[in-house]
């Protein structure tokens, strides 16, 4: 039931060929062993779960090839009845339709890309049970992560490069057709038998991002800080930082530290026998696409390439090349003085004695209207001088976002620049604590203030989570600073997918920003044999 080999109805035992042990039942909630959908396909094991559904091992019982089937099952707003079918809860069967539509849309969109080989190609969609379906080719294929530490536990920059070309101009593709991936990582992206890299386990985005319903599976390390925020906007330029991340674990095997971490700070363990061995381009092209700022982040694919694909030097040698190109020739007009002075002695005298010559006619000319340059002086600074002051308004213990909004409106005719973003213990976060210049100082209009925004007290306390999901109380925690770890247990008592409380911590806990937080999360009832 897991790779179908010489496949007969299922008596237990062993299986000879992948060690699968057939006695193994399902998880809670999952399709049984042997079900066959459309009779087209039997149901195997369950390969994979998370927030939108299961991942089996399947069946094509006519070509009898295996393939791996994709079920949209979102436990937390759903359950399965004895009969197969899939049921929403009452208070969600809104969210549950719109999430199916989704799953639907999506497949649609990954078939619309069969002809890219480098992305999971889609043989099938279907609907039954009140749910729906995607069935995958099977290709076989090696996680990153296991091809990695296959090989040393880290690859060379040629190999890197070899394998993640292609997979650059698959995203830009999917990206440009709105297919967003949101969970790339060494898990998702898998190495074939013939070596080339695979897109595959594709999923709604709702799972990938915070704010929705169903429970997040974001793979720390690879999720951009947007994807921990409900409001901040997720596509493309997520994407890259994935990628970055992923192929800066393909050269070192490390991954780097998860986004809310970084924002503390940012610099990428990369140790310096990793850095020789990599070309200059590619290190200032990986750093720009893990930027935590999305402004500041490798927007597109296409910059990604560009940036991984032009080597410095050779933009160094074209830089060069024009600019003695744009040099004046010999015969035109430099004087040739035996062998007494160089060339370049002769051109910068050339410009002195023009630049004298311009003086003197300047001279003549302000003589003329009865003028001087002292004169030109003051008319240029009392041109300056016609623009008024402005008084530097009081921001301190304000919103910077506030702040920001109205001088871009316009409202206040200066540039505001963040120093840096400190923890403070009586300044709220996202609240400015310093100002540089002083309010009330006067400045001219276009001039810069400069401030420091807090990032809140440096402890924090744990949020509450009776009657709680996942999914909600991991965006909660993310926003409080603290990194969110998901534990499973079966409970009778709590509804599948929601907070059975935390590990080793109790709610109303401080603890310091950026700990670490294990959260114990109901599996549903035990299932008994």
């Amino acid at each position: 039931m897991n790779c179908f080999s010489s496949y007969r109805a299922a008596d237990g035992g062993v299986c000879p060929v992948c060690g699968w042990d057939n006695t193994r039942s399902q998880p809670p909630g999952a399709l049984k062993l042997e079900t066959e959908l459309v009779s087209r396909y039997l149901v195997g094991r369950v390969k994979a779960m998370d927030g939108e559904g299961f991942t089996y091992s399947a069946l094509e019982i006519a070509t009898q090839k295996p393939v791996k089937l994709r079920e949209f099952f979102p436990g937390a707003m759903a359950r399965r009845d004895e009969g197969g079918l899939v049921v929403p809860s009452q208070e969600h069967i809104r969210v549950f339709q719109q999430y199916l539509d989704n799953f639907i849309e999506l497949s649609r969109g990954v078939s619309r890309l069969r002809e890219v080989t480098v992305v999971e190609s889609v043989l099938d969609s279907f609907q039954e049970n009140g749910t729906a379906y995607t069935v995958y080719v099977d290709n076989g294929a090696v996680s990153l992560k296991r091809y990695v530490a296959d090989n040393g536990g880290r690859l060379s920059w040629n190999e890197t490069s070899r394998l993640f070309t292609p997979v650059i101009t698959a995203l830009s593709l999917m990206n440009a057709l709105g297919v967003s991936h949101l969970g790339l990582s060494p898990d998702t992206l898998r190495v074939t038998r013939d070596g080339s890299m695979v897109i595959t386990d594709f999923r709604i985005n709702a799972v990938h991002r915070a704010g929705g319903l169903l429970d997040l599976d974001l793979h720390p390390g690879c999720a951009a800080i947007e994807q921990y925020s409900a409001k901040a906007a997720c596509g493309e330029v997520s994407d890259v930082y994935a990628l970055g991340a992923c192929m800066l674990y393909a050269l070192t095997g490390q991954l780097p530290a998860e986004a809310s971490i970084r924002l503390r700070d940012q610099r990428l363990m990369i140790s310096r026998d990793v850095l020789k061995a990599l070309p200059p381009f590619a290190v200032t092209a990986l750093a720009n696409s893990l930027q935590i700022k999305q402004a500041e982040r490798t927007g597109s694919f296409e910059a990604f390439r560009t940036e991984l694909t032009s080597a410095p030097a050779l933009v160094d040698e074209v830089e060069e090349t024009d600019a003695i190109r744009s040099l004046p020739e010999e015969s035109m007009g430099l004087p040739r003085h035996r062998r007494s002075l160089p060339p370049f002695v002769w051109l910068i005298g050339s410009c002195a004695i023009t630049l004298v010559i311009l003086l003197i006619v300047a001279s003549r000319w302000l003589n003329s209207q009865g003028m001087s340059f002292s004169d030109l002086t003051w008319i240029f600074e009392s041109g300056q001088s016609q623009e008024e002051p402005i008084s530097v308004p009081n921001m301190l213990g304000q919103s910077y976002e506030r702040w920001k909004n109205r001088v871009e409106s316009g409202e206040f005719n200066f540039k505001l620049r963040v120093a840096s973003q400190d923890f403070n213990d009586t300044v709220d976060e996202g609240n400015i604590i310093t100002q540089q210049p002083d309010a009330g100082t006067d400045i001219l209009p276009g001039e810069t203030v400069t401030i420091t925004v807090s990032k809140g007290a440096t402890t924090r306390t744990l949020p509450d989570f009776t009657g709680t999901s996942f999914a909600e109380l991991q965006g909660t925690l993310v926003q409080n600073g603290f990194s969110p770890v998901k534990e499973e247990q079966f409970s009778d008592e709590v509804e599948l997918g929601y907070v059975i409380g935390y590990k080793d911590h109790e709610a109303g806990d401080a603890l310091e920003y950026g700990t670490a937080v294990t959260v114990i999360v109901s599996a549903g009832p035990e299932e008994q044999e």
